[in-house]
């Protein structure tokens, strides 16, 4: 159906491509509409106004709409008729012409190629000649009669060949939120030099154009590219979304000129990375501009670049592997070399000041926190086996379940990968010191050099040092699977001798040592048939009769095999000592789960440089920290979800776990924040803190032996090969 303007004089329409508005529904707002309406319609009134009465476009403002759409209108990437109003907007121009207004210019010969572009009908080429005569006179910068000025600047006509609707503008301002656009048409005045300093007003981004001025006659182009003006950027443009856009489809948008709708030509004057700059000039008219797909942070660094750093690198996503898919899909992208010189100057500082920021935090509530931390450490070689270049200790406190210290020790720093747990550990400890932080409680697992250190120097502190208990039944584990191999009836046993491990520490909060052992030694009778025990700490085991259908498993008789056997293992000396410092409450789970996910980061088979494995163990805490203490996922009816699992060390039997809300990465989010406003205010400040932490890392592991020269080694690898080519 089409809909017609009901404004005295107008006969625009849908059909000649304008946007047609219907009246609004609130009442003060549709009484405005009524009353511009009968300015030239005076028997116009409320009770004239039908299901099909509309106001057409040339009767409002640029500013009645809203501003994404007539950003996008202005750019040709959204159709007039797409155009919403603002629920306020009132029409104001009061435009008369029986066709589309023509745009505003002094430029005649520019003007009547666009208008016959544009106009195809007899009425309104009428309506050029008319206005052709009023404007041929050079009116300097004085508005044309209210007639006409308003509506030549406010109408949307339908242009061929190009787009559904276009702003007529021989000024457009073609700046989006995703985009920046600068303009120079036919301008005699300098644009702004990109030599500029840092500190220029974001407004001089924005030249007013002399339009007066006409090229007589054709200009070089080095004479219309000579300068460029400058880009101010969003500090939060990573939030901004981003699509990608073929180049045939891209360089399409750059075939018309704006201005007088002729052909015009465009070409990449500059492709790095994700950045493209494009020109575009018209033959005809002489407009020309620059156009770009990002804007430039310090004029020399492309912003989503730099964006795709940190998004590979905040994510723990491998560079070469990213990378090397969108090479592949045919995106245009950085150079595994510009990652890493972005990971050292920028990323890395930015993922350790967050880091130093979190710690500060979790210190701080810490301190506010009665009775000592309670932490679980352990340490975590970057590869299997005895031959790790690096070491990380972590540490967790186990009440509030976050990560207190992560420490990277390198091989060269210590005797041998072996010691990298202690100096871990030392270091940890000697932070917690200097933030006047008392360590109240430490569970590790039984590193021999580990326990020894605590002994020696935390213990006389106040530090209670205690195993893990899952490390010892893990050992234990293995033991009974070896002697079962020689007689079954303790493979019948072996859950029931774990759990008892468990139940020991479990069933004594205080951790008493005596009464620990005490229990323990008890499961020797116990598994003979004999409860009653001569040991004061523990006399007489805890639970009740055990008669049919509770009994699935035949006792073992005294001074059987199997008996001896399996005191020989739970009557191990090393195994009683380690039983008396078993942890009672608090375990290293969490602190498992947490290497876990280091797995994501920095995985094991692949190697990284000292800052590099550092930032992603840095990266693996703050994930840990964001998501550690999650609800557990709920349906609709508010019932907890479960899921059922048969993991591998059950051996087929299956285990109930509660399904965790989904994570969140809101820390990512922060540190692109980061990432952008640090480089937008200081880039040397990032780099000089690249330098520091640079300074403090050990030096390589190549660099500490004799460097032999490239040509001497390849020398002698082609003379050894020689040795066994046939001839």
């Amino acid at each position: 159906m089409v809909y017609y303007c009901v404004c005295g004089g107008c006969k625009n329409s849908s059909k000649t491509g304008h946007r047609v508005h219907c009246f609004p529904k609130d009442k003060g707002i549709f009484r405005s509409w009524v009353q511009f309406v009968k300015i030239r319609r005076a028997d116009f009134s409320a009770s004239s106004v039908t299901a099909y009465s509309r106001i057409c476009s040339a009767h409002f403002k640029e500013e009645d709409y809203h501003s994404g759409d007539a950003k996008m209108v202005a750019l040709s990437l959204k159709s007039m008729r797409m155009a919403k109003l603002i629920p306020t907007a009132v029409p104001s121009v009061n435009a008369n012409l029986s066709a589309c207004p023509v745009p505003r210019s002094r430029d005649t010969v520019c003007r009547k190629r666009y208008i016959a572009t544009m106009m195809t009908d007899t009425s309104q080429q009428e309506t050029v000649d008319s206005v052709d005569t009023v404007e041929s006179v050079d009116t300097g910068d004085q508005p044309l009669p209210s007639s006409t000025s308003d509506a030549v600047t406010q109408c949307y006509l339908k242009p061929p060949r190009w787009s559904r609707a276009v702003q007529v503008n021989l000024k457009p301002k073609m700046v989006s939120v995703g985009t920046q656009t600068s303009f120079s048409p036919q301008t005699s005045t300098p644009l702004a030099s990109p030599e500029q300093t840092d500190d220029e007003d974001d407004d001089n981004a924005s030249v007013v154009s002399d339009l007066s001025w006409v090229p007589e006659e054709p200009m070089h182009e080095e004479d219309l590219f000579d300068e460029e003006p400058p880009y101010a950027c969003d500090p939060h443009h990573n939030g901004i979304d981003k699509f990608i856009v073929c180049q045939e489809e891209l360089m399409g948008l750059f075939a018309i000129c704006p201005a007088c709708c002729e052909r015009s030509d465009s070409s990449i004057v500059q492709q790095e990375g994700t950045f493209v700059k494009i020109k575009q000039v018209c033959a005809s008219c002489g407009y020309h501009r620059f156009w770009q797909n990002q804007p430039m942070l310090h004029r020399n660094m492309p912003t989503c670049n730099l964006l795709l750093s940190g998004a590979i690198h905040f994510t723990g996503c491998l560079a070469t592997q990213t990378l090397r898919m969108l090479t592949l899909f045919g995106l245009q992208c950085i150079s595994a070399s510009s990652f890493f010189r972005h990971q050292r100057r920028y990323t890395i500082p930015v993922i350790v000041q967050a880091w130093q920021n979190d710690q500060a935090k979790n210190f701080s509530d810490l301190r506010a926190m009665d009775g000592g931390l309670v932490l679980a450490g352990d340490c975590r070689s970057d590869s299997p086996g005895h031959c790790a270049k690096y070491g990380s200790y972590s540490l967790i406190e186990d009440r509030v379940n976050k990560v207190v210290d992560v420490q990277l020790v390198q091989m060269l720093e210590v005797p041998n990968s072996s010691w990298c747990e202690l100096e871990g550990l030392k270091r940890s400890v000697d932070l917690l010191r200097g933030k006047d932080l008392h360590l109240a409680t430490l569970i590790t697992d039984r590193h021999r050099q580990v326990a020894k250190w605590v002994r020696e120097e935390l213990s006389p502190e106040g530090t209670r040092h205690y195993f893990d208990v899952w490390h010892i039944a893990k050992s234990l584990g293995k033991a009974l699977d070896a002697a079962s191999k020689e007689c079954d009836q303790l493979q019948l046993w072996r859950p029931a001798i774990v759990n008892h491990l468990y139940w020991t520490a479990a069933s004594t909060p205080d951790g008493n040592p005596a009464v620990m052992e005490a229990k323990w030694r008890s499961l020797v009778n116990h598994i003979q048939d004999i409860h009653d025990h001569d040991t004061p700490a523990f006399s007489s085991c805890a639970h009740g009769p055990l008669d049919g259908d509770q009994r699935n498993k035949e006792w073992l008789d005294p001074g059987s095999l199997a008996a001896v056997k399996l005191e020989n293992i739970i009557m191990r000396t090393a195994l009683l000592k380690d039983v008396r410092q078993l942890s009672p409450q608090h375990q290293t789970f969490s602190l498992e789960a947490y290497h876990s996910l280091i797995l994501h980061f920095a995985p094991k088979h692949t190697g990284f440089s000292y800052l590099g494995m550092y930032s992603r163990l840095l990266l693996a805490a703050l994930h840990y920290n964001h998501n550690a203490n999650r609800e557990t996922a709920r349906r609709s009816d508010g019932t907890e979800k479960y899921c059922v699992r048969y993991p591998r060390f059950r051996k087929g039997a299956h285990v109930v776990l509660p399904i965790k809300e989904a994570a969140s990465y809101g820390y990512a989010t922060s540190l692109m924040k980061a990432l952008l406003e640090s480089y937008t205010n200081s880039p040397a400040a990032l780099r000089e803190v690249s330098d520091n932490l640079s300074s403090d890392a050990p030096a390589p592991i190549a660099k500490s032996f004799e460097q032999v020269p490239k040509e001497k080694a390849v020398s002698l690898y082609l003379a050894r090969e020689s040795r066994y080519k046939k001839t």
